[in-house]
């Protein structure tokens, strides 16, 4: 049974302290809803949500009540603590962070979500997106950024269908629960041979690395020692062909200009000529014998 709340259970409530979470320049976001939504419910009175405000800070963030006056109401308090601990990344900012969000490997679907709708609700804080456009926004971001292709297969239909947000959401946590089970000890138990076959693969590209690496290695030394030959080629080469030229040279100052085979075809030349002559020397004889004798038969007659 549920019993009205009566004017001294008001008059009690109002005077009364409460508590708020301690504030220590993190997260201010969760801080400052938890204080609005303290405010908005009316059960305090603005001296307690004031005092409330002052007792929760914690560490150097005390340092900002020697800056205010002791007379200063919840929300004045609230607006000063925003001006020093509040989001300064502009309207466009925000909404370029919430369009290339993703989920991050070692988070949770329910953490990408969470994340995921402070973020667009940043964006509505700040006037750059109409808050009528949360469902579809929040589903078409949610699961674009997803890490797991196998959870965005998994959860297609879900997505392309009529589906609200929260439905999306859900379906996708059933599946991650699916491929990822949860151990007794309440941790999430990692694919085995997911990650046994990207060390695998890793291992692999090693090994390739350090076969082109060997043979690059082989490659220049072999570049190496064939440049060594040549320059010593290059070297020797000019030196030959001028041995040669001399040498040549020294055989036409000596009486034969071209050695013993230049001597050789000097001589056939010769021997060639000399025949020439002999032959030329028997027809001559023959001529003279012949007309000896005709000149012989002509007296005889």
């Amino acid at each position: 049974m549920i019993r009205e709340v009566t004017t001294n259970d008001q008059i009690k409530l109002s005077t009364r302290i409460p508590t708020l979470p301690s504030f220590d320049g993190k997260n201010f976001e969760e801080w400052k809803l938890e204080t609005v939504c303290m405010m908005r419910t009316g059960l305090y009175s603005d001296y307690a949500v004031s005092q409330a405000i002052r007792n929760s800070l914690k560490g150097d963030t005390r340092r900002i009540l020697l800056t205010i006056k002791p007379s200063e109401s919840a929300e004045e308090l609230i607006a000063k603590m925003t001006e020093n601990f509040g989001e300064v990344k502009s309207g466009k900012k925000i909404v370029h962070d919430f369009y290339s969000a993703k989920q991050n490997e070692t988070e949770s679907c329910s953490a990408w979500g969470i994340r995921l709708e402070a973020l667009f609700q940043q964006a509505v804080n700040k006037g750059e997106i109409e808050e009528r456009k949360r469902d579809n926004k929040l589903k078409e971001r949610f699961w674009r950024g997803l890490n797991s292709e196998q959870l965005k297969s998994a959860t297609r239909v879900s997505n392309e269908s009529n589906d609200s947000f929260e439905k999306l959401k859900r379906k996708t946590r059933l599946e991650e629960e699916e491929f990822n089970p949860v151990n007794a000890s309440g941790k999430t138990v990692v694919n085995q041979q997911s990650t046994d076959d990207r060390f695998k693969m890793l291992d692999e590209m090693l090994e390739r690395l350090k076969t082109i690496e060997a043979e690059m290695n082989t490659v220049k030394k072999q570049n190496l020692e064939w440049k060594r030959d040549y320059e010593a080629t290059k070297s020797i080469e000019p030196e030959r062909r001028h041995n040669r030229y001399a040498n040549r040279g020294r055989y036409c100052r000596g009486g034969y200009s071209r050695g013993r085979y230049s001597n050789r075809g000097q001589t056939r030349y010769q021997n060639q000529e000399y025949e020439s002559t002999a032959e030329n020397k028997h027809s001559h004889l023959n001529e003279k014998s012949l007309s000896r004798q005709g000149t012989m038969e002509a007296k005889q007659n």
